[in-house]
């Protein structure tokens, strides 16, 4: 009997922020994540064995560890900002159709002459 295991890592994308980078310092959009290792048996991911988060600058690449703690905080702090930053009404309300304009009758067409 064959037996089939090993360790599967899932990452997941939880957020984006914009904030400072701690390497190139430069203010960029930061992907916060979560990445989940498993013990997996025939392919299937069954006990999890550990969870890291991290933050990764779309500018440099350089990835930075976080808490569980400054991960929420910042995916909550994106949320609230974006949340406030949309408009109530983002399209203004549309006009009141214009009435169809009234039938105009052809003149007829004009006899042939002979």
């Amino acid at each position: 009997m064959f037996l089939i295991f090993g360790i599967k890592r899932m990452s997941r994308r939880l957020g984006t922020v914009f904030a400072l980078c701690s390497q190139c310092h430069t203010p960029a959009a930061q992907v916060i994540g979560r990445r989940s290792t498993w013990f997996s048996l025939f392919f299937v991911p069954l006990i999890p064995l550990g969870t890291k988060y991290f933050s990764t600058c779309t500018l440099c690449g350089v990835s930075t560890k976080l808490t569980k703690e400054q991960a929420t905080q910042m995916v909550a702090t994106a949320a609230q900002s974006s949340a406030t930053a949309q408009s109530p009404t983002p399209f203004p309300p549309s006009p009141a159709p214009l009435p169809d304009p009234p039938a105009q009758a052809l003149p007829p067409p004009p006899s042939p002459t002979s």
